[in-house]
């Protein structure tokens, strides 16, 4: 049989099923024009997701450039010989193959050639060609699919990289090869040509080293390297194509010079192992263990986007291996739980499917780096999976003491108040109706059954009807691995009050969506309502990941005061409720909660009463409050039990009470009013005196600072 290729046609093919002359497979029989036809994407690639996600690399917006670091260039290895497919005898009059191996031993670099005596010496590429053209320089190294070689290409007076192609490899690079050439991507290292003889890729080179974490390096500039490859990857996917094979020796991290100085840029090298979705059908036969998905993984049988999208998750795993020690430094747990979910072994549908879905999620987590010190660098940005929260999940702190507080207050010894507690946990059913509902992942949508069952599951919650609830969720259908079943199974779960089981889920939806804010605001209202110490550490830890990186969430800020205000930290409650204040949607609620902290009085371990600096605070940022008459009546009697506290004296705080009956709902409500303010009135004393009047009734005196009736 001969080749069939337009560009040979004259081999034979050997048993290997590989032409004699130009070591190529043969195009398939019904297919011979495909040659040089331009790549097709896979169906429904790069569609449909632009509208719904439109910038999930926003992370590279965050992070700053900095100081580049001089980049040195790409390793020599001068002990690196020439590879064996270039071995041949120099004397012109001989040119046969030297230095080869045989039966798994390979062939000396250094010699005589045993047909005609020369001496040849291979450990140094000077004064090879390759194709007539390139002259090579230096050898780059070497691996599973041939040498690469640094070699200067006169026509263009510059140097490139000349890619060396073994058989495994050579039919799709000839068949993709004009694809290839019309790649245009910042972050893809440019293909200029091929060479038949081989075969060879000809790219660009680019002057840098394998990516991987200098001293200094900042993680979030490391992650917006991964960003970057990200980009490239969609650019390829989109197309159709698949890299194969990212790993850090593929990606070179160079300087770039730009208009304001040298920027740290990255490109995805070396497209050896590159193939296409539309025409590569078989399962993969060239790549890197370690950075693949394990054997037996379906990726390997028919490969997806996500084959490349494993290996980068390894390759950030490796890159950021000397961040990762701490998991409670800001990001990195989110950052570890990504890559998790990357590289997840077990569970190959639960990765990532899309770069820009794995895009999102990794901008998030950048987000949540870039927001703590030194950087202190804040986005307000919607999210791509949860819908707006409408509800601020205050627990009461955000408004005024109820009136019916006051109306059911009982005077205890000493003219002090007992009510119940000013504000609290909000209740785990109220939670449920108020975080947001998810939305469609543009990546990975579920069918219009799956989301008329969630939606019926979500307005069961919100009428306080988790039964209902979850019998919805059980007709979705949806996996217990998938974010959407946990995410709804957590709702139901607070729906029935039962806080401990909803973190459970919660928790895992987390690990699904790293970058996502929402699950760990849940995760730290589930935890401030067990209220343990621990427990309370625990929501301490994500209401202020949540708050730091948006101060718009508003939930977590009022969280977070409420935590530290029970812990004793008075003041780092009012200034995050001064800090949300900055914030329009939540201002007014802020405003009163900032009040509402400084003269709260609670009991507990490291609680301590407001002090007079805290009350003269707050009598000022109340007056300044508008609010109706109703709310600032409630104020001031706040304002006044934390007082008396410190002056014990009842007429101020009988007299505060007393202006609140004008906003009693009912006759009742007036009178309970009136009657606590005479109970906390001070006790009567001696110096009354009787006296006539004209009329002939008695009529008492008080004496001198005494209240009378």
């Amino acid at each position: 049989m001969r080749c069939n290729r337009p560009d040979c046609g004259r081999g034979d093919i050997d048993g290997s099923g590989f032409c004699a002359e130009c070591d190529r497979e043969p195009l398939p029989p019904d297919r011979p024009g495909d040659v040089g036809r331009p790549a097709v994407p896979a169906p429904g690639a790069g569609t449909g997701v632009a509208p719904v996600r439109p910038d999930p690399w926003y992370g590279l917006d965050l992070v700053d450039s900095g100081d580049v670091p001089e980049a040195p260039d790409r390793a020599f290895h001068p002990g690196e010989p020439v590879a064996e497919d270039h071995r041949f005898c120099p004397n012109p009059a001989c040119g046969r193959p030297v230095g080869r191996g045989h039966d798994g031993v390979p062939g000396r670099a250094a010699g005589f050639c045993t047909h005609c005596g020369t001496r040849f010496d291979f450990t140094q590429p000077d004064g090879l060609t390759i194709a007539g053209r390139y002259a090579v320089r230096r050898v780059l190294g070497s691996g599973a699919y041939g040498a690469a070689y640094l070699a200067h290409d006169p026509n263009l007076d510059t140097h490139v990289v000349l890619k060396a192609l073994n058989r495994s490899v050579a039919a799709t690079a000839l068949n993709e090869r004009n694809a290839l050439v019309g790649l245009r991507h910042d972050s893809i290292v440019r293909i200029l040509g091929y060479e038949p003889e081989g075969p060879h890729l000809v790219l660009e080179y680019v002057p840098g080293a394998p990516l991987s974490a200098r001293d200094g390096d900042r993680l979030e500039t490391l992650l917006a390297h991964g960003i970057r490859v990200l980009q490239a990857l969609d650019y390829l996917h989109a197309r159709g194509l698949l890299h194969c094979d990212v790993k850090p020796l593929n990606i070179i991290r160079y300087p770039e010079e730009g208009p304001a100085g040298p920027l740290d840029r990255v490109r995805l090298i070396d497209f050896g192992a590159v193939r296409s979705r539309d025409r590569d059908t078989g399962p993969v036969v060239a790549y890197t263990r370690g950075y693949a998905p394990p054997e037996g993984d379906p990726e390997h049988a028919r490969p997806t986007p996500g084959f490349d999208l494993f290996g980068l998750g390894m390759t950030l795993r490796e890159v950021c291996r000397r961040h990762g020690g701490d998991r409670a430094a800001p990001g990195v747990d989110s950052l570890m739980l990504l890559l998790e979910r990357a590289t997840d072994p077990a569970v190959p549908r639960r990765r990532f499917v899309t770069a820009r879905q794995f895009g999102e999620q990794l901008s998030g987590v950048v987000r949540q780096i870039v927001a703590a010190p030194p950087t202190y660098r804040q986005v307000t940005r919607a999210s791509a999976l949860f819908g707006s929260m409408t509800e601020p999940l205050d627990g009461g702190l955000g408004a005024a003491r109820p009136l019916g507080h006051w109306i059911r207050a009982e005077v205890t010894g000493g003219a002090e108040l007992s009510m119940p507690a000013p504000f609290g946990v909000p209740e785990p059913g109220d939670i449920a109706a108020a975080l947001p509902a998810p939305l469609s992942d543009p990546d990975d949508p579920v069918p219009a059954g799956v989301g008329a069952a969630l939606a019926e599951s979500r307005l069961a919650l919100r009428r306080r009807d988790a039964a209902a609830a979850d019998r919805a969720l059980a007709r979705a259908g949806l996996p217990d691995w998938h974010w959407l079943h946990r995410w709804y199974a957590g709702l139901v779960a607070l729906g029935r009050g039962d806080a401990r089981t909803a973190s459970g889920h919660v928790a895992e939806v987390r690990r699904s969506l790293p970058g996502e804010l929402v699950p760990q605001l849940a995760l730290g209202l589930c935890a401030e309502y067990h209220g343990g110490p621990d427990d309370l550490e625990v929501a301490r830890s994500h209401y202020r990941t949540v708050f730091a990186t948006t101060p718009a969430l508003g939930a977590a800020a009022f969280g977070l005061a409420r935590v530290d205000l029970l812990a004793g930290r008075r003041a780092e409650a009012v200034a995050t409720a001064e800090r949300l204040a900055g914030e329009f949607r939540h201002e007014q609620q802020a405003r009163v909660a900032a009040v509402r902290l400084l003269v709260t009085a609670l009991t507990g371990p490291g609680c301590t009463p407001p002090t007079p600096e805290d009350l003269e605070r707050a009598r000022a940022a109340a007056a300044g409050l508008d609010v109706d008459d109703a709310a600032a009546a409630g104020l001031r009697a706040e304002i006044a039990c934390a007082e008396f506290l410190h002056d014990r004296d009842r007429l101020r705080l009988s007299e505060a009470v007393r202006a609140l009956r004008a906003h009693a709902p009912t006759a009742a409500g007036y009178v309970a009013l009136v009657d606590l303010a005479n109970r906390l009135r001070p006790p009567l004393t001696r110096g009354w005196s009787r006296r006539r009047t004209g009329l002939g009734r008695s009529r008492f005196r008080r004496a001198p600072g005494t209240l009378g009736s």
